[in-house]
């Protein structure tokens, strides 16, 4: 047989992990006139600059340790010209299984289709996402649900402090406070995995994460950690049954990321495989 031919059943049969692309974006505050502090209402009239243009963006594969950025440069703010560096973090986005952001589905990923559309990009088309704002709603109960603050009672890391005036100064076009968003900017997509990844285990519902495929069926679907006892690893211990209105399936833990799931294979069926709960 052909060495190409082996290298493609090889690859048919290793186990592939899904591509996941944390990201976080940046973008220029809206500039309005304002005769009082407590308006309830702004006239559109009111708005000077109404579209919040991209300073700058982050990202990360999951599968690499080098963490991806661009900034405007000086000209580029001060024209609100963000068209490069939209298209440079389009085109990743296009390429990924799943984009990861915190509150990513509401502000990261809109934000983003707003200025690939007034930029005249290509579309991004159908983006699959996972959204940590979500999974700390809806499997915790945090004092509050900021990156940040996460970030920090899980002791993984802290977001760089800054204020109001980095942002004026980046619309303004100044060197030192593009770079230096840049920095905080990279240092929340830092965050954005660690927080993700050590929340992962725990949360009620994430999607699969490695490729799903009958031969596949004893692998941890979440991290691909084999179910079976190898030379490295433990066989991972049977931790209960799920329970449907039709059948009852065995229940794992996973020996490597410690996440919970169920089998294919209904107790008493013949028919197997592992899905996460």
């Amino acid at each position: 047989m052909p060495s190409a031919d082996i290298d493609q059943l090889v690859a048919q049969v290793t186990p592939k992990p899904v591509r996941l692309l944390f990201f976080d974006v940046e973008v220029a505050p809206m500039l309005a006139f304002l005769w009082q502090l407590d308006v309830g209402y702004m006239n559109p009239d009111m708005v000077e600059q109404p579209e919040k243009f991209l300073l700058s963006w982050s990202a990360k594969w999951s599968d690499e340790t080098k963490v991806r950025s661009q900034v405007l440069a000086p000209g580029e703010a001060r024209a609100e010209d963000d068209g490069r560096i939209v298209e440079g973090l389009a085109k990743l986005v296009r390429k990924a299984d799943y984009v990861v952001g915190h509150n990513v589905n509401k502000f990261d990923l809109k934000r983003l289709n707003t200025r690939v559309l007034l930029n005249g990009s290509q579309p991004l088309g159908s983006v699959q996402t996972i959204d940590t704002l979500l999974i700390a709603r809806q499997s915790f109960d945090f004092a509050s649900n900021r990156l940040g603050f996460i970030a920090n009672l899980l002791g993984v890391g802290e977001k760089d402090s800054t204020n109001l005036d980095l942002w004026r100064r980046c619309v303004r076009g100044e060197a030192k406070a593009l770079k230096e968003m840049r920095a905080y900017n990279i240092t929340d997509t830092i965050l954005l995995e660690s927080v993700f990844r050590a929340m992962a285990p725990y949360a009620k519902k994430i999607p699969r994460l490695v490729d799903a495929a009958e031969w596949r069926q004893e692998l941890c679907p979440h991290c691909g950690d084999p179910r079976e006892k190898t030379a490295t690893t433990k066989r991972h211990k049977r931790d209960g049954e799920h329970r449907t209105n039709v059948n009852t399936f065995p229940k794992y833990r996973c020996s490597n990321c410690g996440r919970n799931y169920r089998g294919w294979q209904a107790i008493g069926s013949m028919k197997a495989g592992s899905v996460g709960l």
